[in-house]
């Protein structure tokens, strides 16, 4: 199948010589929840939808969760709490079953190895405090990870959600990137972060961190981090402007279903492609993922889930793997490839209401975003290319109408009021 690689240029992936649009769904839980049935189910409808990556939490997360009747852990579990000596091994086997049924679907896995909850001084030790792993077990532990898996060519992570409170904790991240360079230093490696977080330059640098990754989050702007749904475009910005350039990936938007961030509302299908697009055209366009509130965590019906003041209620995963914007992200994907977008890059050359129109272009291409309909004017001339447009819900393909004047390309409003993506193509 080929391992993917970051391109020479430094700002998109590869497999087998290739471009490769990562598009990954988020399945967290899936190891300690899923019967290996319900995998196989799972794989082959986003399989069938264009994902190409499934990203799972190793262990359990401590924070998100929810008891489950059939649920298994890594490790032997003394009064209540994992005992990190005691390996269940049961656990790690049932995960290679799965990760070879994504193997049948040529399905990349996307292993995110020690939850914030296992690391001391962190936000995520605070509120469980027993799930914390002692610095000793680090490298046996990441090591016996690397062994189960490897064979499966996975895509990694070091963290998950964190936020790099203290020395101790980079001490841990650098000891398991350690590991994996020793181990496994072909496995395409990131940190998972949470919103805002800043990777220190000691982990910038090191050499198994190969592309950058961040989280725009479920907020509205009501919670602890103040994070809004356009916080993408200055996370993009942030990482475009490090020294040690990599590829970027939005890999945590808005989760469809998800509650507001501590407020009231849920996320739908339409912010999910406002999400991705702007990730896309503002600089993170290596590829995406995709979440559903209730596939996440795998959850069912009647359960009591310990997230739900930030995150609501979620849905029955049965349920919430319906969701349409699974749909949208993949189409999002097809479009990404079919016009060969690899090598845009944002641009501010609009006349524009606002910000959240976002552009980005090449020397053949000119890509635009509106999630709300307008009129808008492009400083360029587009005499010569070709120009499609695609409003976002109904994927319907609309002729769009335009003006050319002074070097400048106006685009007219059409009779659809829809989120709208422009492509124009040098003939």
């Amino acid at each position: 199948m080929g391992r993917l690689i970051v391109s020479e240029s430094g700002d998109y992936l590869e497999r087998n010589g290739k471009p490769f649009f990562l598009l990954s769904d988020t399945d967290w839980m899936a190891f300690q929840k899923l019967s290996v049935d319900e995998w196989r189910e799972l794989v082959v409808r986003r399989k069938e939808q264009g994902f190409n990556s499934l990203q799972i939490s190793v262990m359990p997360i401590a924070h998100d969760n929810s008891a489950s009747e059939n649920e298994i852990h890594p490790f032997a579990v003394v009064d209540g709490k994992y005992d990190f000596e005691k390996i269940d091994h049961a656990y790690f086997e049932k995960a290679q079953k799965m990760l070879d049924i994504m193997r049948e679907y040529d399905m990349i896995p996307f292993l995110h190895l020690f939850w914030v909850n296992y690391i001391p001084d962190t936000w995520a030790a605070e509120r469980s405090p027993d799930t914390v792993i002692p610095f000793e077990r680090i490298r046996p532990l990441a090591a016996y990870f690397i062994e189960c898996f490897r064979e499966f060519d996975p895509i990694y992570s070091v963290s998950g959600d964190t936020k790099f409170e203290t020395e101790q904790v980079t001490k841990y991240y650098l000891e398991i990137l350690n590991v994996l360079h020793e181990k496994d230093p072909e496995g395409l490696t990131t940190l998972h972060l949470s919103p805002t977080a800043d990777p220190p330059e000691v982990l910038c640098e090191h050499p198994q961190y190969h592309f950058y990754s961040y989280q725009s989050g479920h907020s509205v702007g009501a919670n602890e981090n103040d994070c809004t749904q356009t916080a993408m475009l200055d996370f993009s910005k942030q990482f475009l402007g490090k020294v040690h350039k990599k590829p970027i990936i939005n890999t945590e938007p808005c989760y469809e279903g998800h509650g507001y961030g501590c407020t009231y509302g849920r996320f739908n299908a339409y912010d999910v492609r406002r999400a991705i697009w702007l990730s896309l055209l503002s600089g993170s366009k290596a590829g995406v993922t995709y979440g559903a509130h209730g596939v996440w965590q795998m959850y069912h019906a009647g359960e009591e889930f310990n997230g739900i003041a930030f995150s609501s209620l979620p849905y029955d995963w049965h349920d919430a793997i319906r969701f349409p914007g699974a749909w949208d992200a993949g189409f999002s994907k097809w479009v990404f490839e079919h016009y060969d977008m690899f090598g845009i890059k944002p641009s501010k050359a609009m006349a524009v209401r606002s910000e959240l129109i976002q552009m980005a272009e090449d020397e053949n291409m000119v890509v635009i975003y509106m999630p709300y309909h307008d009129e808008l004017t492009v400083l360029r001339d587009l005499t010569g290319y070709k120009i499609e447009m695609i409003a976002m819900d109904t994927k319907k393909m609309i002729t769009p109408f335009y003006t050319v004047a002074n070097g400048e390309t106006i685009f007219h409003l059409s009779s659809c009021n829809e989120d709208m993506l422009i492509i124009a193509k040098k003939q």
